[in-house]
């Protein structure tokens, strides 16, 4: 039986010089981390769900060597789009470059395994809540209730699947501040089984994400370092 496992915020930037380490001394040769404890337990029948900023790079050109690296490692790729994916313009064109392979998901879904422990996969960026501290209705308020929009259309996309589970991704926290938030409410309304997320880098941010059930929902933070930059083990598909 394969595995799904997920791991956020890989930012790769072998096109660029963009080292991670000045976060922090975890992040020194991050990426040779990442790929050790992958390999080490992610088989080539298994799918790793990637919740947003995968690739420092601007163009898309200049992902591409980042892209490659995950190709390379095993297991069937899932992507999400993070705020610092600046490259990811045209999915149509991602979904062409490795078709089955490495996948892309955007205000859709997709289905993973079958029978009674098929999966679909979902999801959306985010943004910041109205819960937050750092929330303004005058520069966030027009994106945040957009991205509730593509959220719904990604859930819809799921409930029509048929697929009897739901797992959904989103790149930035699902609530700022407390344990609820439209977006919670939306997952708790789509019956999602699991919502994993990152966007969250070092101790102080770890605090502001929401972990456990929440409206019958279970949270994951699963950002690189908060995981010791090895795939965390979601269910069995």
């Amino acid at each position: 039986m394969s595995k799904l496992y997920a791991i956020g915020d890989l930012h790769l930037s072998f096109a660029s010089d963009k080292p991670m380490d000045v976060f922090g001394s975890e992040w020194a040769n991050h990426h040779r981390r990442i790929e050790d404890q992958w390999r080490s337990i992610v088989g080539k029948d298994d799918v790793v769900f990637i919740p947003g900023d995968i690739s420092w790079a601007l163009k898309l050109e200049d992902a591409v060597p980042d892209l490659e690296w995950i190709r390379e490692l095993p297991g069937t790729k899932v992507f999400l789009k993070g705020n610092h994916d600046l490259w990811w313009n045209s999915v149509s064109r991602l979904r062409n470059l490795w078709p089955g392979e490495m996948l892309f998901i955007q205000n859709d879904s997709l289905v993973m395994g079958e029978g009674a422990s098929a999966v679909a996969l979902t999801g959306s960026r985010g943004w910041l809540t109205p819960q937050d501290k750092n929330y303004t209705a005058t520069a966030d308020e027009k994106i945040y209730k957009r991205e509730l929009g593509r959220l719904r259309l990604a859930l819809e996309s799921a409930r029509k699947s048929g697929a009897p589970r739901i797992i959904a991704a989103m790149h930035y926290q699902p609530t700022g501040g407390g344990r609820e938030s439209e977006f919670t409410q939306m997952f708790t309304e789509f019956g999602v089984e699991t919502v994993i997320y990152g966007h969250l880098h070092g101790r102080d941010a770890y605090k502001k994400g929401i972990q456990g059930t929440i409206g019958g929902v279970r949270y994951l933070l699963v950002s690189a370092d908060y995981i010791a930059f090895r795939p965390q083990l979601i269910t069995e598909l």
